[in-house]
């Protein structure tokens, strides 16, 4: 690895401590993202760096989409206007370039590395400005950065360079986090780490040995369907159960509803009704039927519906929420309302607007989320 790239990676990227000749490292500063590069210096509030989040999702190709997300305190409104200021330049691509070059680096030091090529690309910038703080967001896709064999997943070498790796430690605000593609498992992963929801997390401060970062999964690609093309039972229902059996089974069942309809009470809203078949007379105007307490005050319904949640899909969740906040919600909240990480909601949002499942739209210094659909001409502060 030359002492370029090192010096570039370890000081900017993950401020390792190397020995490097200093004429061949570039001029660069940490944080990088608010450094000024015009040459009309704009004031800065100066703001502490609260924490950097590195944030890795895979994709069952290979490819990893990465969120850069550096977050900032802002004391006052001299310190978000100067930070706005920044930020724009950020967005515009005229400041806080360095992560961006740094990764570029690791990039072309990998692919040297394994002799696979990869590459930099869908480089996207945004901001956020929420609770007295000022977010940077950058978003790329590395290709190529896991192997793909079937339906397994491997990650580590894209981490290598010719002389170990261009990752060899975080400092004690910085987070990385390697997420599994949806549906995918974690088959074999570095000694003591834990996985939850399908992601590794890594706390600095750490350091990392040359292949400690190498992580296996499992999963399918696509929707699983089922190979049987025969009926495994063809007993039917009742499997090989004797036909004398079965008949006294239907039998049973007859007489416990004849005798439920028997014994129920005149205008009963729990005696069994057929929507199909509504009695004579019935106009639809009678009393509504109830779902059922689940015993604890709740209805069935909302049971249910509670239970759904946990079924659905990340994009599922998010366009709940919205339509549960009438069709459009602000991105700060999103983040709230899930309990997510900024960096894992801001490349979700990015996903879902290029698909076209929402939209999203800078208002003043948050970005407001809406269904594609949906009139935005009103927006209530």
């Amino acid at each position: 690895m030359s002492s370029r790239v090192s010096a570039a990676l370890l000081a900017l990227l993950l401020a390792v401590s190397v020995t490097a000749p200093a004429a061949a490292a570039p001029v660069l500063s940490t944080p990088g993202p608010l450094q000024q590069t015009t040459e009309t210096p704009t004031p800065t509030p100066a703001p502490v760096t609260e924490n950097t989040t590195f944030y890795v999702q895979l994709q069952p190709n290979g490819d990893a989409r990465w969120t850069i997300t550096d977050t900032y305190a802002l004391e006052d409104e001299n310190d978000t206007e100067a930070f706005e200021q920044l930020a724009q330049q950020f967005v515009d691509g005229n400041a806080g370039t360095e992560w961006e070059a740094a990764f570029r680096e690791a990039n072309d030091a990998a692919t040297t590395a394994t002799g696979r090529e990869m590459n930099v690309t869908s480089v996207n910038r945004d901001y956020v400005v929420d609770d007295r703080r000022g977010i940077l967001i950058l978003e790329f896709t590395w290709t190529n950065f896991a192997t793909v064999d079937g339906d397994r997943l491997a990650v580590g070498d894209a981490f290598n360079t010719t002389d170990g790796t261009w990752l060899n430690s975080l400092t004690d605000d910085q987070t990385l986090v390697i997420a599994a593609p949806a549906g995918y498992g974690v088959q074999s992963s570095p000694p003591t780490m834990g996985v939850r929801n399908g992601e590794l997390r890594f706390e600095g401060p750490r350091t990392f040995e040359p292949g400690f970062l190498e992580v296996a999964y499992t999963g399918n690609q696509g929707p699983t369907t089922s190979t049987t093309t025969e009926d495994p039972n063809p007993g039917g229902a009742l499997g090989n159960t004797p036909l004398w059996a079965g008949a006294l089974l239907v039998l049973v069942v007859g007489i416990v509803v004849a005798v439920g309809y028997m014994n129920r009470e005149p205008g009963d809203p729990s005696a069994p009704v057929s929507a199909a078949s509504p009695s004579d007379g019935d106009d639809g105007g009678g009393p509504e039927v109830k779902p059922e307490s689940n015993g604890n005050g709740t209805d069935a319904a909302e049971a249910v519906s509670d239970i759904d949640v946990e079924l659905l899909s990340d994009e599922e969740r998010v366009e709940r929420l919205i339509e549960q906040n009438g069709g459009r919600m602000k991105q700060a909240r999103i983040v709230k309302e899930t309990g997510w990480s900024n960096a894992k909601v801001s490349q979700l949002l990015s996903a879902m607007d290029e698909d076209d499942r929402i939209d999203k739209l800078r208002i003043g210094r948050e970005n407001l989320i809406s269904f594609p659909d949906e009139d935005v001409t009103e927006i209530d502060e």
